[in-house]
């Protein structure tokens, strides 16, 4: 398993086609490509991150070369970036999340 974080700047005014366009990539790789799901973020400074978790680094890769009809997905994310910086890929070493049940009432938070 891996995660992969991904960074952008991204042009005044487009944030709703990009997040329209990541949207419609991240539902392809969960449901062809082996993706295990993925989040947005923005910085206080404007910058977009996104870090998306993968059964494997082949996985990963084989999604970044195919060109299907989410092409106009793509077309949409690129549009809206001025600035792409490298993906970096994330081996876990250790995991101390906090998984929550949404059905059992969570008195201490």
């Amino acid at each position: 398993m891996i995660y992969v974080l991904f960074r952008w700047d991204l042009k005044s005014g487009s944030e709703q086609s990009f997040k329209e366009g990541w949207t419609e990539i991240i539902h392809r790789n969960i449901e062809k490509h082996g993706a295990l799901g993925s989040r947005l973020h923005k910085t206080k400074d404007n910058q977009w991150i996104s870090y998306s978790k993968w059964l494997s680094e082949v996985h990963f890769k084989r999604a970044q070369t195919i060109h299907d009809q989410h092409e106009e997905a793509r077309i949409k994310m690129v549009s809206a970036i001025t600035k792409t910086y490298p993906p970096i890929v994330m081996v876990p070493v250790l995991d101390n999340a906090v998984v929550i049940d949404p059905a059992q009432p969570q008195s201490h938070l």
